[in-house]
């Protein structure tokens, strides 16, 4: 047993003292998409984001084009939060679509009163891409802008989001979750 010890240990230490002798190449720069786009959601007013570059305005995603003045925006007179996916339909892989604008709506005026891009990784253990946060007690229409090359294929029927569905939100009371608010979406 302590000839097994001795020998775990003569091949575990010189690749933990290679590992702890690594030398960092970026500097803390280049966090990954999820983590600036979760900073950026939950801290949307924020001017000096160390080490996460500006939101684009210009979506990826995978399609051509992309949305424009489409900004990280949230809400914060409440306490709820909303949150799904923009992915591209297709099996098995169901990407995440990063770049996307996703818009809060006003149920009853239809004023876009939030909007956020999408990240191409996810956010949170639900897989989600996107979410809006500080949302108070209200009803809400949630709706993607679509990109151009590409056609919501999820949800097929729900409130008008010119020219797709999109998804109804009541928040009945602070504190409120509303999760899976998802759109499909495929190339033709």
């Amino acid at each position: 047993m302590r000839a097994l010890i001795v020998l775990v240990g003569l091949v575990a230490t010189p690749f933990l003292a290679g590992v702890s002798q690594q030398v960092k190449t970026n500097s803390g720069v280049g966090h990954d998409d999820a983590h600036c786009g979760m900073r950026y959601s939950l801290h949307p007013s924020a001017t000096d984001i160390n080490k996460c570059p500006p939101p684009t305005a210009t979506g990826g995603g995978g399609g051509t084009g992309g949305t424009t003045g489409c900004v990280n925006s949230q809400m914060t007179s409440g306490t709820s939060t909303i949150h799904g996916q923009v992915f591209e339909d297709q099996a098995p892989l169901y990407s995440l679509l990063g770049g996307w604008c996703v818009e809060l709506k006003d149920a009853l005026s239809g004023a876009v009163v939030a909007s956020t891009l999408t990240s191409a990784t996810s956010l949170n253990w639900d897989g989600d891409n996107y979410v809006f946060t500080g949302v108070p007690v209200g009803n809400y229409v949630v709706c993607e802008v679509t990109q151009t090359g590409w056609h919501q294929s999820f949800p097929l029927d729900g409130p008008a989001c010119s020219p797709n569905a999109g998804f109804p939100v009541p928040i009945a009371a602070d504190g409120s979750d509303a999760p899976y608010i998802w759109f499909g979406n495929l190339t033709p």
